[in-house]
């Protein structure tokens, strides 16, 4: 009994996780998620919200072009949402962790895309970034913590 209490709070849990984190990744999009680095004589850096910043990688996932650039790494990045709309249809069936844990570890690899692409571009991330990342690792974290629960979240 004490198995099943437990299994149950921590499957609350991860509902809330998943509830709380898919509204902090909607938030984000509207706020500035990253802007250009401040460079010495030239004027204000512009600032990128989150929603421009997922149109523009989309968009450009189509241009040939980026893919042999560093900023295929930004293109990546950009289909982080896509991967987080995918994961969200998986959660339907019980019978698609191995699916959905795959889209999770391709957002992960994504990020990290994400990052490198800051440094090389140079971007600053902002908050709308860092609320992003926070919503989409509150939804994925549940996988790690449904493995060590032994349920399947």
């Amino acid at each position: 009994m004490a198995l099943t209490v437990r299994t149950a709070t921590v499957s609350r849990a991860i509902q809330l996780g998943r509830v709380v984190g898919f509204c902090i990744y909607v938030a984000a999009f509207f706020l500035p998620a990253c802007r250009q680095a401040t460079t010495p004589g030239a004027g204000a850096p512009e600032i990128y919200k989150g929603w421009f910043c997922a149109w523009v990688t989309l968009v450009n996932s189509f241009s040939g072009a980026i893919w042999h650039s560093k900023d295929f790494l930004a293109i990546l990045s950009g289909w982080i949402n896509p991967l987080v709309l995918l994961y969200l249809l998986f959660l339907i069936s019980g019978k698609l962790v191995w699916p959905r844990r795959i889209a999770a570890a391709g957002m992960v690899l994504f990020m990290i895309a994400t990052w490198i692409y800051f440094y090389l571009a140079p971007l600053v991330p902002l908050i709308g970034h860092d609320l992003w990342i926070a919503g989409v690792l509150l939804m994925i974290g549940g996988e790690v913590a449904s493995r060590r629960s032994g349920s399947d979240g």
